[in-house]
């Protein structure tokens, strides 16, 4: 017995679509949610239990979250799902700044739970676990204390050499946009600052800078940045601009000015009367 072509068409579009205020609700602020946007401060995290966190996107449309979905995963960070939020690893959920839980309440409906340890978006530290190797790298955040260690690989060992941070003074989050993060530094000492931005690696895009003037940066604990901040009060700032975009923005410029003189030499030549027709005028 076989199927009208109709039927078959019919069959999938009931499959595959769904009605417009079906999809709206997607986009339709839970109670749950809207408790979480009272909050004044948005640059924080929420982990919400009550969806495949690593697999939607849906909270992802009202909060900045330690969840999403992307086909291309950064290995580091999913080296620190597998490894430890899984596991519900509270000290690794403070140092990304996890300040709101969503989770099943008993009656199946969500619940909020804030989480006064969330370490917020940078902070000081008083000690250094220096560590020869990845696997030593990310075994450590096991059983660390994220609000007064510091967990830096081996190669980082110059950068880190000399450095005695007692997590004196303070920092603070002035301005944030995605391409471009203001903080402020008041502090005694030369300081070691734990930012809770994902490190992307050397020569990758992302530049520190403490009052206008660059200078370097580590990742620690396996996934954060790592930055030594002198006494005093200073404006850190990290901002996205890599190399290779400016390079190639301002290889387009020059390309677009030599057409733009080519084309209006052409034109100038086309355009002026010879001198021969000047002679016979």
């Amino acid at each position: 017995m076989g199927f009208s072509k109709d039927k078959i068409n019919s069959t999938i579009l009931k499959k595959d679509f769904v009605t417009k205020n079906t999809y709206k609700q997607n986009f339709e602020a839970r109670p749950v949610d809207t408790q979480i946007l009272q909050d004044n401060d948005p640059n924080f995290r929420v982990y919400d239990a009550t969806i495949n966190t690593f697999n939607s996107a849906s909270t992802s449309y009202f909060h900045k979250t330690i969840g999403g979905y992307h086909a291309a995963k950064l290995q580091r960070y999913q080296d620190i799902i597998d490894r430890h939020i899984s596991k519900n690893n509270q000290g690794v959920l403070n140092m990304l700044n996890t300040k709101y839980f969503i989770l099943q309440g008993a009656d199946g409906s969500p619940t909020v739970q804030r989480n006064p340890a969330a370490l917020g978006n940078a902070w000081f530290v008083n000690n250094i676990i220096q560590v020869p190797d990845a696997n030593a790298e990310i075994d450590s955040l096991t059983s660390f204390d994220p609000a007064g260690d510091a967990v830096v690989h081996n190669e980082f060992k110059d950068y880190i050499a000399n450095l005695t941070p007692s997590k004196n003074g303070a920092i603070t989050l002035k301005s944030y946009h995605p391409n471009k993060l203001v903080y402020e530094s008041n502090t005694e000492g030369e300081q070691f600052a734990v930012f809770s931005e994902v490190w992307y690696g050397p020569n990758k895009g992302w530049q520190a800078s403490i009052d206008g003037k660059p200078v370097d940066h580590i990742r620690t604990n396996y996934l954060l940045r790592g930055l030594k901040i002198p006494s005093g009060k200073h404006e850190v700032i990290f901002e996205f601009k890599p190399q290779a975009y400016f390079l190639g923005e301002t290889i387009s410029l020059i390309s677009s000015l030599i057409l733009i003189g080519l084309l209006i030499f052409y034109i100038y030549t086309q355009v002026r009367p010879s001198k021969d027709s000047v002679v016979k005028a």
